[in-house]
């Protein structure tokens, strides 16, 4: 899942319950540890080899996780009083390995690839409803965020 890890961050792995038939794909719970409210969710098709990003938070804090295909998910932190600021982490979740649920805080950028030929599902439930005002958006090739795409 990358070798730095950024404070604040947490991958929980998450249960498939699956025969024949098909497959119950867990997501979030009201009890989980990482739930902090609902806001909106909303799921983000990604053609195969698209990159997203980056995008910046100021308050909404998310819960991705990727029910279909596989998403190369990158996050820096530049919060001046974090332990880990100008740490970069990649984070592969996917359907199979891995399908972990994965929690950010506000105040991140993030960015993320469908690393699947066809297209891939990121699922987000986030604490707040969506307001433009409250994100921030930089272009791919910004020398801002040290990551190359």
């Amino acid at each position: 899942m990358g070798s730095k890890v950024i404070a604040d961050l947490i991958i929980t792995p998450l249960k498939q319950i699956g025969d024949e038939r098909g497959a119950v794909f867990h997501f979030l719970k009201a009890d989980s540890p990482n739930y902090k409210n609902f806001g909106e969710a909303y799921f983000s098709k990604i053609n195969g080899g698209v990159v997203k990003g980056w995008k910046f938070h100021k308050i909404a804090e998310q819960n991705f996780c990727v029910p279909f295909g596989a998403v190369k998910i990158v996050v820096f932190d530049n919060r001046p009083d974090s332990p880990t600021c100008g740490v970069v982490q990649e984070i592969l979740l996917d359907d199979k390995e891995n399908y972990h649920l994965l929690s950010m805080p506000a105040c991140l950028w993030y960015s993320f690839k469908s690393v699947s030929d066809n297209y891939s599902l990121l699922a987000n439930i986030i604490n707040i409803k969506h307001s433009p005002e409250e994100s921030i958006t930089l272009p791919l090739g910004t020398t801002e965020i040290p990551y190359e795409w």
